[in-house]
C-alpha cells in the first residue's frame, strides 16, 4: 500500500517534512480506521508516519493517549507483505493489558486485510502463542520476557524482521525488562527500521535508544514549553501529615534509577533519609554538616549507579553536576522562589531527559503554579497513586524481575530447585504459611531496591531539542521541516555498529 504524501516547503524553499492524511490511505484501511474513530491523523501520527514510511529510525518522546499506537501501526500495516510467511514487525511492550490494548486496535486496523499477528506475554500458556507461530504470523506484540522465552526455544525467528517498535520504553525499564531487552538483540538483523516511542527520555531510555537505533530522527511531542532542558515538571497534592507514606507510593510507581530529594532542613533530610532505609530503600543524605570528604564519597556513590536515593538540603542545588540523574524530588517546596530552578536543573543535565516531581499541600499549589508561570514552566498535575495502584504495580514488578532472573539460571540450578516444588506448592495452598511465602517475596524485593534497574550507560548522542522538533545528522527541525538554524552538538560515534 502506498499513501500520497504531501511536501511542504519552507520560506527557503527547502523541501521539508511531509505531510499524512488519511484521506490518501487506501479504502480499506480509510474503512477500517473510521470504525476506531480516527477522523484526521493526531499530531503524532502526521509527524511520525512520513519518518517510518521512509524507513527512518525514530525515538519519539509523546505521552500516552497521544495517538502513538496509529503512529507505528498503521505505517507497518501498509508496508507489510502480505504474502510472506515470516515475522516482519515486532512491538515490545511492559504489561499484558497493554499489549491486549494494541492487539484490538491492530484487529480493527487490519480487519479484511489478510495480516496475521499474536500477542504474546507471561501468565498464560504457551500453546496458543505457539500455534500462532506456526501459522507464520507477521507481526508480534509482546513483552519483552516471554518474547526471549520463545526466541531461546527457536519456536520463532526474528531473522527477517523489518519493523521494531518499542512502545513505552521507559516503562519497560521501570518494570524490570532491560536484560530482556539485550537479549532480543541478539535474535534481529542488523538493518531495519527501529522506533522508540517513551513518555520521558531519562538516560536509560536515551542509552537504549543509542544501543538499538542507527542515526534517528529525535521527536519531542510531550509539552509546549519546557525551561530546564527537556525536564518533565510534575507535581502531586499531598496530605502534609502523611507526605513521607506519599512519597513511598510515588516512588514505587515511578521506580527511579536514581534521585536527589530535596528537603528545606537538616532535621528533615537526616529523618527522611532514615525513613526510606527503614523501608529498605538504598538511600543516603547530605548536608551541611557533612565533612567534605563524606559529601565527596556520598557524590561519588550516586554519580557511580551505587546509590539510588539521596536526600540533600539545597547544598546539592548548586556546583553539582550528576549528568546521569534522571529524578528530582522537591520533598519541601524552597522558600526562595528562584530555588526552585536550581534544583529542577539538576536533572535533564546534557540534553538528556529528567523528572522534576513536587509534593505540595492545597495551599502550596498555588504558590508552585505561580513560579512556573514567573519561569515559564509547563505543570503537570497528577493524582497521588491509591495503595491498590501501588500493589498492582509491585505485583507486576515482581512478577518481572523473578521471570528475568530464573530466566538467567543455568540448567544446573534449574534441575535443582525442582527439590523445593512440593514445598512451594504447600505454601502456595495454605493461608497459614503466606506470611512466610510474603517473607521470601519482601526479601527478593528489598534486594532490587538496591540495584541499579539497567546499567549506567551514557547516551552518546547530545541533542537540544525544541519542543514539537526533530533533529537529524545534528540539525534541528521543526514540524514542517524548516531549520532552526541552531546546531546540536552530537557526537557521531555509533554504538549500534560495533556490537
Amino acid at each position: 500500500m502506498e499513501a500520497d504524501l504531501r511536501k511542504e516547503k519552507g520560506s527557503d524553499g527547502e523541501t521539508g517534512v511531509k505531510t499524512f492524511q488519511f484521506d490518501n490511505l487506501p479504502s480499506k484501511l480509510r474503512e477500517n480506521i473510521r470504525r476506531l474513530g480516527w477522523e484526521k491523523p493526531m499530531p503524532v501520527q502526521s509527524i511520525v508516519i512520513p519518518y517510518l514510511l521512509e524507513k527512518r529510525d525514530i525515538v519519539v518522546q509523546s505521552r500516552t493517549g497521544s495517538g502513538k499506537t496509529g503512529a507505528f501501526i498503521l505505517p507497518m500495516v501498509m508496508d507489510i507483505d502480505r504474502d510472506a510467511d515470516y515475522v516482519q514487525g515486532l512491538v515490545l511492550v511492559p504489561t499484558r493489558e497493554l499489549a491486549e490494548q494494541l492487539t484490538k486496535v491492530l484487529a480493527e486496523i487490519t480487519q479484511g486485510t489478510g495480516v496475521r499477528y499474536v500477542a504474546v506475554y507471561g501468565g498464560v500458556g504457551y500453546g496458543p502463542q505457539i500455534e500462532a507461530f506456526k501459522n507464520r504470523v507477521q507481526i508480534i506484540i509482546a513483552t519483552p520476557g516471554r518474547m526471549i522465552d520463545h526466541l531461546i526455544r527457536d519456536r520463532v525467528s526474528l531473522s527477517k524482521l523489518r519493523y521494531l517498535i518499542f512502545d513505552e520504553a521507559d516503562e519497560m525499564l521501570s518494570m524490570g525488562f532491560y536484560e530482556s531487552m539485550m537479549k532480543i538483540m541478539s535474535f534481529i538483523p542488523e538493518r531495519r527500521l527501529t522506533a522508540l516511542f517513551s513518555a520521558t527520555i531519562p538516560p536509560g531510555v536515551a542509552a537504549l535508544a543509542q544501543r538499538f537505533t542507527n542515526n534517528p530522527e529525535n521527536i519531542s511531542l510531550s509539552s509546549d514549553v519546557m525551561h530546564v532542558e527537556e525536564v518533565d515538571h510534575v507535581y502531586y497534592v499531598v496530605d502534609p501529615m502523611r507526605k513521607d507514606r506519599s512519597l513511598l507510593r510515588i516512588i514505587e510507581m515511578e521506580n527511579p534509577q536514581a534521585a536527589l530529594i530535596f528537603c528545606n532542613t537538616k532535621a528533615e533530610v537526616e529523618y527522611l533519609a532514615k525513613f526510606l532505609q527503614n523501608f529498605g530503600y538504598d538511600a543516603d543524605f547530605l548536608t551541611s554538616d557533612l565533612s567534605q570528604k563524606n559529601r565527596q564519597e556520598v557524590m561519588q556513590h550516586i554519580r557511580k549507579g551505587q546509590l539510588r536515593f539521596l536526600v540533600s538540603t539545597d547544598v546539592a542545588a548548586r556546583g553539582i553536576d550528576i549528568s546521569e540523574l534522571g529524578y528530582v524530588i522537591v520533598y519541601d517546596l524552597p522558600q526562595a522562589h528562584g530555588d526552585y530552578v536550581h534544583r529542577a536543573g539538576r536533572t535533564g543535565r546534557a540534553g538528556e531527559g529528567g523528572f522534576a516531581i513536587s509534593l505540595v499541600s492545597y495551599i502550596e499549589e498555588v504558590d508552585l503554579k505561580k513560579r512556573a508561570k514567573m519561569n515559564n514552566l509547563s505543570l503537570v498535575k497528577r493524582e497521588l497513586p491509591s495503595d491498590e495502584d501501588v500493589e498492582q504495580r509491585v505485583d507486576e514488578r515482581i512478577r518481572v524481575m523473578l521471570e528475568e532472573k530464573y530466566r538467567s539460571l543455568p540448567n544446573s540450578i534449574r534441575q535443582r530447585l525442582r527439590r523445593f516444588i512440593p514445598l512451594s506448592k504447600k505454601l502456595a495452598g495454605g493461608e497459614e504459611e503466606m506470611h512466610v511465602v510474603a517473607m521470601m517475596f519482601d526479601s527478593f524485593y528489598q534486594e532490587t531496591l538496591h540495584k541499579p534497574l539497567y546499567p549506567y550507560e551514557r547516551a552518546t548522542t547530545r541533542t537540544r531539542r525544541r519542543p514539537g522538533s526533530t533533529e537529524r545528522s545534528g540539525r534541528s527541525r521543526r514540524p514542517d521541516g524548516r531549520r532552526t538554524g541552531q546546531r546540536s552538538r552530537t557526537r557521531r560515534d555509533n554504538p549500534r555498529r560495533s556490537r
